[in-house]
């Protein structure tokens, strides 16, 4: 007696994640009334690098033509750098967007990125001048600290 073997049909390949992850946060973002993931894509073309270095796209608020970009910035030293160039940033959205999408363009300052850390003095530089009154008050310090440290 021979047995019979039933086999399935194979099955299609899955989709492609990048694709079905695309929709459903494009969907998500005009939901929560987030700019379109294109504008984020697009935005260092857009605002140019210096910009894009300072600033990201964040809400657009406000309904019909005449809505409100806001940008999201670092620091209060990018703010103003971007507040300087909004004239010219409404205009290139604008390009993409539709003309009078956006009316006016909102700096918010959020926490951001890490500050540089602050650039070390020239090797030529000479060293600050040394004050005594601190150094011993420093090495008073360190000896009580030491006194206490090893009696336990």
């Amino acid at each position: 007696m021979r047995a019979s073997f039933s086999t399935r049909p194979a099955r299609s390949a899955a989709p492609g994640l990048g694709r079905t992850t695309a929709s459903v946060f494009a969907d998500l973002a005009r939901k929560t009334k987030y700019v379109d993931p294109a504008l984020a894509e697009r935005w260092p073309a857009l605002a140019g690098e210096k910009l894009a270095a300072l600033s990201r796209p964040g809400r657009l608020t406000g309904r019909g033509q005449g809505k409100t970009l806001e940008l999201r910035v670092s620091s209060g030293a990018a703010a103003a750098a971007v507040q300087m160039e909004t004239d010219g940033l409404i205009a290139r959205v604008n390009a993409y967007l539709g003309p009078g999408t956006v009316s006016r363009i909102a700096v918010i300052q959020s926490g951001g990125a890490a500050r540089a850390a602050a650039p070390a003095p020239p090797a030529g530089d000479p060293a600050p001048p040394d004050d005594a009154g601190l150094s011993s008050a420093l090495a008073s310090f360190r000896a009580a600290v030491n006194r206490r440290n090893s009696g336990k």
